[in-house]
């Protein structure tokens, strides 16, 4: 069973090494690894105050990091420790983060244009393509993606 929880600061060290491994093939792709993640302070970008902690039978298998504004909320970025990839959690917690934010009736993120198994998963949550960003600086391209609750 999967769980949510407040990000704890004692918890970041492993949440961010989960993080390093989960986005590892990004940076292979991209050659950089998502903003979120300060590989020079070996830290996270945002404040923890906005993470979550995703547990399996309460133990660590990755983190989020979520926004919700009154009708509004983002997510600002997902990652699981590859072992725990391809069984559903992700989606769970997804769907956690719904109900965690239940005034929240849309949801966007960013997910890199390349990443074709991220738009299958967030397809399947109900977020649609809604547009695309291009960092000038290094080329990456990406999709914004939106879901709407009604």
């Amino acid at each position: 069973m999967v769980s949510v929880r407040k990000m704890k600061k004692e918890e970041s060290d492993i949440l961010y090494s989960i993080a390093m491994r989960a986005f590892k093939p990004d940076y292979e792709r991209y050659g950089m690894y998502p903003p979120l993640l300060n590989t020079k302070k070996g830290k996270f970008m945002p404040p923890l105050i906005f993470g979550k902690t995703i547990l399996k039978d309460g133990s660590i298998i990755g983190g989020a990091f979520v926004l919700g504004f009154g009708k509004k909320g983002e997510v600002g970025s997902i990652f699981l420790d590859p072992d725990f990839q391809g069984n559903g959690y992700g989606k769970e917690a997804m769907l956690i983060f719904e109900q965690i934010y239940p005034g929240v009736k849309e949801w966007k993120l960013e997910t890199p244009a390349l990443s074709y198994g991220l738009h299958k998963f967030y397809g399947s949550l109900g977020y649609v393509k809604t547009g695309e960003i291009e960092d000038k600086k290094s080329g990456f391209r990406g999709f914004v993606m939106k879901k709407t609750i009604v």
